[in-house]
């Protein structure tokens, strides 16, 4: 279920891999919605041999703004670009039909179909018509919603404070989620090798969270606030539009800028980490519904590439024995809790410690930040961090970090 990037990354390696696989997508279009930021550093390219081309402008330099402090920093090349988002996704659905895989669009799944306590398929309905279908495996795809997951209790219930279908649920205080503007007539600002990503941290912009401006073009960004912890509050809490206003009327890279879209991601199902367990006898979560996004900003493009992955390797042992239980099944969950669970796990931790923090230790953090260098904090991001990269981190962590967390952290290690 969904062709976003987990659900059209998992179809196009099912197939390629010669798997019968259909990828079933509620949105009359693949590649809709076009809602996410999409950054993700440049290996990803590589990585999931995805095309260059499908990439916005080169990011070499990082800005963080807190209320008093400041981290600015140049790369000496290129570590990050924006994806076109939803040219990236009709990409791979497109690889995927070329492999042979089937794609039922304007189409959502209406319910699991269960027999004797098993997982064997869907009922589905929409323009294909309506009907059931049977499968070896079925692939929670459906990003943030989680449609499927949700429903097997894999997700913890909650809640929501407010209608995240609202139009008008980011005009209200204290919402958690992202809402972003895709802008033209902006001026980004450049450094001597490429753009900058501007980060703004604190109160005046968003408290429990961040604003940002990140560039595609010398005149168009994608520029937006989240709030990553909702339960994070401050006194007289405006709404994520208000703290945005503020932003949008007093920086001149989009003070003269206007929008041409807006993309929203509501605040949803979190699991702050991602689901460590993903997998059923029959089923796995991937990508968003398994809430496999970092912890600390959110980006969850390549989270979702290598969740795919790491199901497409989970589903094709499974067919070696014909054996789709979970003892086989959650090989997926193995294969990321080997390359991303302790990196994540801290990240965690820093999570609670950002999000949480009044302005004073936001800037004493932002002070930290400078003392331990971009080189640093980007191995520790791609998890391809030295043992000195780590200790450099835990050293300069601010004062106000508890001597609890510390502990914490250096277990991790």
């Amino acid at each position: 279920m969904g062709a976003g990037p987990a659900g059209a990354m998992l179809t196009k390696e099912l197939a390629k891999r010669k798997f019968s696989v259909l990828c079933i997508e509620r949105e009359i279009e693949a590649g809709h919605p076009n809602k996410s930021t999409a950054g993700t550093p440049v290996d990803t390219f590589e990585i999931f041999d995805i095309p260059k081309s499908l990439a916005y402008e080169e990011i070499t330099g990082l800005r963080v703004f807190g209320p008093t402090e400041s981290y600015i920093e140049e790369y000496d090349k290129p570590y990050g670009r924006l994806l076109m988002f939803r040219e990236v996704k009709q990409y791979l659905i497109k690889e995927a039909i070329s492999y042979g895989a089937h794609v039922m669009v304007g189409t959502e799944v209406t319910r699991l179909i269960k027999e004797k306590g098993k997982i064997t398929g869907v009922s589905y309905k929409g323009f294909e018509g309506e009907g059931q279908l049977r499968a070896n495996v079925i692939v929670d795809a459906t990003g943030p919603e989680a449609l499927l997951t949700a429903a097997l209790g894999l997700i913890p219930s909650r809640e929501p404070k407010e209608d995240p279908q609202s139009i008008d649920y980011f005009s209200k205080p204290g919402v958690g989620g992202a809402f972003e503007y895709f802008m033209s007539n902006a001026k980004p600002d450049k450094g001597e090798r490429g753009y900058f990503l501007d980060i703004f941290m604190g109160s005046e912009y968003a408290p429990g969270g961040y604003s940002w401006i990140f560039p595609t073009t010398d005149h168009e960004v994608k520029a937006g606030v989240c709030k990553m912890d909702p339960t994070y509050l401050v006194p007289d809490e405006k709404s994520q539009k208000d703290y945005f206003q503020k932003l949008w009327e007093e920086n001149p890279q989009i003070k003269d800028a206007q929008p041409f879209e807006v993309h929203l991601c509501p605040y949803r199902h979190w699991v702050i980490g991602g689901l460590k367990s993903a997998t059923l006898d029959n089923f796995i979560a991937i990508g968003d519904a398994a809430t496999k996004f970092q912890p600390v900003f959110g980006e969850g493009v390549r989270a979702s590439f290598y969740s795919a992955h790491y199901a497409a390797d989970a589903i094709e042992e499974a067919r070696k024995t014909n054996d789709y239980s979970k003892k086989v099944l959650e090989l997926h969950d193995k294969l990321w809790e080997k390359k991303w669970g302790r990196n994540w796990d801290v990240s965690r931790i820093i999570y609670q410690i950002l999000y949480h923090s009044n302005d004073a230790q936001i800037d004493e953090f932002i002070k930290a930040l400078r003392k331990v260098g971009f080189a640093t904090l980007w191995n520790l991001y791609l998890s391809q961090g030295t043992a000195r990269d780590y200790v450099s981190f835990v050293r300069h962590l601010p004062d106000f970090v508890s001597r609890d967390t510390i502990r914490k952290l250096i277990k991790l290690r």
